[in-house]
């Protein structure tokens, strides 16, 4: 067999490799789906004329021109969708290649191509392709010109289409070498060969779409091609060593498929490395910046730092005209933006709208779940606009282009079309979104420095879990030693304070004296000072561990019950509605949930009581319910209230100890609150509005009945 024969094995096996392995990818993607049929064409007109050069005089050679006639149309269709060009041009001779591919078909089914000229149709009917391509290049040269009305050619995959035009020209040139009197066989082998290559470059290019550049493709290229020629070493000398011993053979294999598994990623690493340093020097520039930034997150020590540190990197790496960071919320249930770059931090619009920026999302929000999906699927989970947009041009499912969409949407809603998550272990802490044209010099047009540099933003995520592991750490300790504290400041404060109060009740408060009055306020604020010390110790008491199988709705009617008959706490223009559900059990200490059933209600009193512009009788309303289904079902205690609210900048400090907006409270109450609840292996969640609600939900693991 001649070496054209040859070739034509390897480019067949090779293109329908590609084909599938790029159709694997992704079913209902139009770019994936004509690229596969192309090489799906490509591997039946070369394996045909492989097989015709083995078993000469059949049917083959016939089939081979019939998959010649039909790789003009599947070109064309392929080149308009990796382009998305909508040129009537274009589309008026990609329905002449089908009119032709389809009248030739005929011609060929009825032996036409006897006739010399028949068959010299179909021999070049691919050659549509190169006008396709001279077409696309002028469009290119006028839009460079300045000219706009023409039809814009999106970028693909990498910095410039030139090199698609150049390779396509090249391949379709020598691969028809064949059929040119006088030339031979060789330089259409070199044709299939070529093209066996251009074919890995495009499948890398379109799987990748804008995410790659031109010399990551060669890089990886050459590191297949060296891989594949070590490997054909190893195996050529230790099958030469055989000499037809099959016990040999079986110990030579063996010797060369270990040596094939410890030498295949060295080997990749290394030519990796290499063809990196040669190829590409703006990569060089990119990972030298990068490593310097790396090495400033070493020294970070707070959240502020690490926030400001990853603004600076991605505006001196991509050059957004904005930039912010969202990070997730202690609670676990929002993304809040906690830092502004690249414009006026106290704008509250998008750029060049009126509308307002989103300040904060959801944990559950489409894009992040987006994110993790690709991060599932091992591609990179980056969100860029016009990467999307691609897909939704691409789909052939209505659903997919419709959710993608959406995603545009939201990046839109958050004034930016970039978004790099900041993942750590599975787990979005954060993200970065920005707004960046385009990519920065010199990187051309393409968004082939993304994946170079989202493993900075993969370091920053680490260093931001390890910053709150330690944060919270140093927060734990402190509230310890702050325990300890207050604990031994309580008990020697309560003595002094016992010998006060009885010395001002010995001297007759009650009477009509003039100084009775200064006794009386002296009583008083001993009585405060006294309910303070006793809020420290309670703080500092270790979690109950003396728990008991307890009704909720039982306990919360005494609760409510107890408030109504003080004369002290439920006032007359306040009422308090106690709303039953069912039998709710849970596993909890009575006592301790009590008293935070108890400081959610005072609270609300005194909410109620402090708003003067409430012209509506003061309502709290309590209610048990159970949420969830089977397994995952959890008992709720609901304190709402239809007060004055809360401030949105007071949320994130109401748990925090002594924090308090009543001149009368301690600012304990709700820290006593959570450290219980959290020892019951529960949460409390509120929910505001303000001038309208404040609900504090208690939640508890439930205790299923046989009524269950």
């Amino acid at each position: 067999m001649d070496i054209l024969g040859q070739s034509s094995l390897i480019l067949g096996l090779t293109s329908f490799a590609l084909g599938f392995s790029v159709l694997a990818r992704n079913v209902k993607n139009k770019l994936f789906l004509s690229f596969a049929l192309v090489t799906t064409l490509i591997a039946g007109w070369s394996l045909a004329y492989f097989l015709e050069k083995i078993w000469p005089g059949g049917s083959f050679y016939r089939w081979h021109l019939f998959f010649n006639l039909w790789l003009g149309p599947s070109g064309l269709a392929f080149v308009r969708i990796l382009v998305r060009i909508r040129d009537p041009l274009s589309r008026r001779l990609l329905d002449l290649t089908i009119f032709a591919a389809m009248s030739l078909s005929v011609a060929l089914l009825l032996h036409f191509d006897s006739l010399p000229w028949v068959l010299q149709l179909i021999y070049f009917a691919p050659g549509a392709i190169v006008f396709q391509i001279f077409h696309l290049m002028w469009i290119d040269r006028r839009l460079r010109a300045g000219l706009k009305r023409l039809p814009k050619l999106p970028t693909v995959g990498l910095s410039r289409r030139s090199w698609i035009y150049l390779g396509g020209l090249l391949v379709l040139s020598v691969s028809v070498m064949d059929h040119v009197p006088e030339l031979g066989r060789i330089i259409p082998s070199f044709g299939n060969i070529a093209l066996t290559a251009y074919l890995f470059f495009l499948s890398q290019a379109i799987t990748e779409q804008r995410l790659l550049n031109f010399g990551a493709l060669l890089s990886r290229f050459v590191v297949l091609l060296a891989v594949a020629f070590t490997l054909t070493i190893v195996y050529s000398v230790l099958v030469a060593w055989i000499e037809n011993s099959p016990g040999l053979f079986f110990l030579n294999s063996f010797i060369a498929s270990f040596l094939i598994l410890m030498l295949l990623e060295p080997l990749r690493t290394v030519v990796r490395y290499f063809t990196h340093r040669l190829l590409s020097k703006e990569h060089r520039r990119l990972e030298q910046t990068l490593q310097e930034s790396l090495r400033a997150l070493t020294g970070i020590v707070d959240p502020g730092s690490l926030f400001q540190s990853i603004l600076l990197t991605s505006e001196q790496i991509l050059q957004p005209e904005w930039a912010a960071i969202f990070i997730l919320r202690r609670d676990g249930t929002k993304y809040r933006r906690v830092r502004l770059g690249g414009r006026d931090p106290q704008a509250d619009t998008l750029p060049g709208s009126t509308i307002p920026a989103l300040k904060e999302i959801l944990v559950d929000h489409p894009l992040l779940r987006y994110c993790e999906s690709l991060k599932q699927r091992g591609e990179l989970p980056v969100l860029l606009d016009q990467v999307l947009e691609n897909e939704i041009d691409r789909s052939t499912s209505r659903l997919q282009r419709d959710s993608l969409a959406a995603l545009v949407q939201g990046l839109k809603a958050l004034g930016s079309n970039l978004l790099i998550p900041l993942l750590d272990g599975g787990r979005i802490l954060g993200f970065a979104v920005m707004r960046v044209n385009a990519p920065p010099e010199p990187w051309g047009s393409n968004w082939g420095l993304l994946p170079i540099i989202y493993p900075y933003y993969e370091q920053a995520a680490q260093t931001l879990r390890s910053m709150e592991v330690y944060v919270r750490q140093r927060e734990k300790e402190r509230l310890a030693t702050l325990g300890e504290m207050a604990a031994g400041l309580a008990h020697e404060i309560r003595n002094p304070l016992g010998a006060i109060k009885g010395a001002a009740q010995f001297l007759d408060p009650a009477s009509e004296r003039p100084e009775s009055r200064f006794l009386r306020v002296i009583i008083e604020e001993v009585d405060r000072l006294n309910r303070v010390v006793t809020q420290f110790l309670d703080y500092s008491k270790p979690p109950a561990t003396d728990f008991k199988t307890i009704d909720l709705s039982i306990l919360a009617q005494k609760t409510v019950e107890m408030m109504r008959a003080h004369p002290t706490k439920a006032t007359p223009g306040i009422l308090i509605e106690f709303v039953d559900f069912k039998r709710v059990l849970v596993a909890a200490a009575p006592e301790q949930l009590q008293q935070v059933l108890i400081n959610l209600i005072q609270n609300a009193i005194r909410a109620l009581e402090g708003c003067t512009e409430r012209t509506e009788p003061g309502m709290i309303r309590v209610n048990i319910d159970v949420e969830g289904l089977g397994a995952n079902q959890e008992a709720v205690i609901a304190v709402e209230d239809n007060g004055p609210g809360i401030k949105r900048e007071h949320l994130d400090k109401l748990f925090i100890p002594f924090f308090t907006t009543s001149p009368s409270g301690t600012g304990l109450g709700l820290s006593i609150s959570q450290k219980i609840i959290e020892s019951h292996k529960g949460r409390i969640e509120v929910a505001t509005e303000e001038g309208r609600f404040t609900r504090f939900s208690v939640i508890l693991p439930y205790l299923p009945t046989l009524e269950d």
